[in-house]
């Protein structure tokens, strides 16, 4: 694994972007760095894009793992190529809607109780301003990754289009940010002393409902069913062992063993349940 040694540089601030706090992230020769903060969100980032490997999905971003040493402290973390071109900005709809409306994407869509009407205010909205039509398939899909993977972070901050001012003109961003995934925040919600049936019971979906299935079904039913993986779940199951394995022996945290375990388990468990989503 690869040991980045970044001492002279000044982390990336992206404010606003995670309900979870910001990790540390540096832009540097083409690649984005993130290091840990709350739990081994490196390690759920890497094993959800090499699992997005083995679906359907083309536009995603590709994580690896890598340790980053920053003013004396080694942390673990990964690192993926920057997606954006030269004059594109990434922009998240909530900025978008401010800055179109001056209202709170996120404050309007709460005034609504149907989930659906939600979904569609979103959806309605930014195909409106970006042309991007084929966004409601385009937020499913998303939806549905974030159910099979646990993502708890996707408020409307986390959900972005790429602009060109040069051009005028949007496009989509590759799917990206799972490392609020598979329960990764074991210094707050989900400690490892959390059975994974109590993590289960305390985690909240976001940003249209607080249960993944309840939007996720919802947006399915409005824009269609995006997400199926190719393969069996032995070969899913054996590349989560693999990358679990590779964190368990390179890992700085001493409870390495204890999130690989975790990780496999939860990971089992979403097969399980997501069983329709694999080859009959």
């Amino acid at each position: 694994m690869e040991t980045l040694c970044i001492e002279d540089h000044i982390p990336v601030r992206i404010s606003g972007h995670s309900s979870k706090g910001n990790q540390l992230k540096w832009e540097l020769d083409g690649f984005w760095y993130k290091a840990d903060g709350l739990g081994y969100e490196g390690l759920a980032e890497v094993v959800v894009s090499r699992l997005l490997e083995q679906t359907n999905i083309s536009d995603y971003v590709l994580y690896e793992p890598v340790q980053i040493r920053w003013q004396e402290r080694l942390y673990d973390g990964c690192r993926s190529k920057n997606f954006r071109k030269e004059d594109w900005q990434l922009i998240t709809v909530e900025k978008l809607y401010r800055r179109m409306t001056g209202l709170s994407l996120a404050g309007q869509m709460a005034k609504y109780y149907e989930v659906e009407d939600r979904i569609k205010l979103m959806v309605q909205f930014v195909q409106h301003v970006t042309g991007l039509d084929d966004f409601g398939h385009y937020l499913s899909t998303m939806l549905e990754m974030d159910a099979f993977f646990l993502n708890e972070d996707r408020h409307t901050n986390n959900i972005a289009v790429l602009y060109c001012p040069k051009e005028a003109a949007y496009t989509y961003c590759p799917y990206f940010d799972f490392g609020a995934g598979l329960f990764s925040d074991m210094l707050g919600d989900y400690p490892l002393t959390k059975s994974v049936d109590d993590c289960y019971k305390a985690i909240c979906a976001k940003p249209f409902s607080g249960d993944f299935d309840v939007q996720t079904d919802a947006a399915v039913k409005l824009y269609g069913r995006g997400m199926y993986f190719c393969t069996d779940r032995k070969n899913l199951l054996g590349i989560v062992e693999k990358a679990c394995k590779e964190y368990e022996e390179n890992s700085v945290r001493p409870e390495a063993a204890a999130v690989a375990e975790r990780v496999n388990e939860v990971v089992k468990s979403q097969v399980r349940k997501y069983g329709f989503l694999l080859p009959a």
